[in-house]
């Protein structure tokens, strides 16, 4: 199991959870292989609220379906995005874990760009043995 954290702002975390939003943009892309991202929701839900099991990264100018908030403007170079991942499963923590927890516990800080499972296994392990539902 490997992936990393990211940061994301509940408006985009919403049509995430609404299948509206089917690839996360991103302009950059781990040198280690991921496939998944546990996503920590920004101000002002301040959480860890979903894992996302990811299928391909698709780097632009490649193309990909345009049955998405976003997609068209990654296909046409609109936004400036270089990679495009792509969200096949959304599960979403039936317990958030809060930004006071996350840093007393396991002393997380929400991350800028993106942090490795590797830098808080503690977390991860938790996170992966929670309670989930399948969205």
């Amino acid at each position: 199991m490997n992936g990393i954290y990211v940061s994301i702002y509940p408006k985009h975390t919403n049509n995430i959870e609404k299948k509206l939003k089917n690839y996360e943009f991103r302009n950059y892309i781990p040198k280690k292989e991921i496939e998944y991202l546990i996503v920590y929701e920004t101000v002002p839900t301040c959480a860890i609220k979903y894992i996302i099991k990811l299928g391909d990264i698709v780097k632009y100018p490649d193309k990909i379906k345009e049955n998405g908030i976003g997609n068209k403007e990654f296909n046409t170079g609109e936004k400036n995005i270089k990679y495009a991942y792509e969200i096949k499963e959304i599960k979403k923590l039936l317990n958030p874990i809060s930004l006071k927890e996350l840093k007393e516990k396991y002393g997380f800080m929400p991350p800028q760009g993106y942090a490795y499972f590797d830098k808080y296994e503690e977390l991860t392990k938790d996170i992966f043995n929670s309670k989930v539902i399948n969205l």
